[in-house]
């Protein structure tokens, strides 16, 4: 009799035994199945993230293309003004096309659309912002109709950094250095 208790308990230990590995092989699977729900939601989100990061990058070069023209005959003229010996020959000329190129790059802003792939809220960032491009070129354009040679250009920087500032929470938002949109166009 006392061989056949110790038979069934051994017997019984390892039933529970095995019925208890079974149960952790399931856990181990609902865990394994959720780590790779998870990472594969990490790994979506990542991507969505460098998809939205890229087409910022995107939006950047598309205007930089769009406004370089303009803007790099701007910042031909502020160096022929600040140059150690300034030639008001050079100073009227780039003047001249600089004043061109601000009323161009003013048409330019007020048509200009931005065509990405972007979430709402950035796309309506992007575009709360242009009006500030566009008045930088009409400020820009305007001081230099009024005086050439010493035009005062620094309402028309205020006008500038205000759309920076304004399109800066975009980039700053999808983890990217706030660029220096000035020195980029030009």
């Amino acid at each position: 009799m006392k061989k056949w208790l110790l038979m069934l308990g051994i017997a019984g230990t390892l039933v529970i035994a095995g019925c208890n590995n079974d149960s952790s092989d399931e856990s181990n699977s609902d865990s394994e199945s959720q780590t790779e729900d998870q990472s594969s939601a990490e790994e979506e989100s990542k991507n969505d993230e460098q998809a939205m990061k890229k087409e910022i990058m995107s939006v950047q070069m598309n205007m930089q293309d769009t406004f370089q023209p303009y803007q790099s005959k701007i910042a031909a003229y502020e160096e022929a003004m600040v140059a150690e010996e300034p030639d008001p020959e050079a100073i009227k000329s780039a003047g001249e096309e600089a004043q061109t190129a601000a009323a161009e790059a003013a048409d330019a802003a007020s048509n200009y659309s931005i065509k990405a792939d972007l979430p709402e809220d950035v796309m309506t960032t992007y575009e709360e912002a242009l009006p500030s491009l566009q008045s930088y070129y009409e400020e820009v354009a305007s001081a230099l109709e009024s005086n050439v040679e010493e035009a005062d250009l620094s309402q028309a920087d205020e006008k500038f950094s205000e759309f920076t500032e304004q399109i800066a929470p975009v980039y700053e938002d999808a983890g990217l250095l706030k660029p220096e949109l000035k020195k980029e166009f030009s």
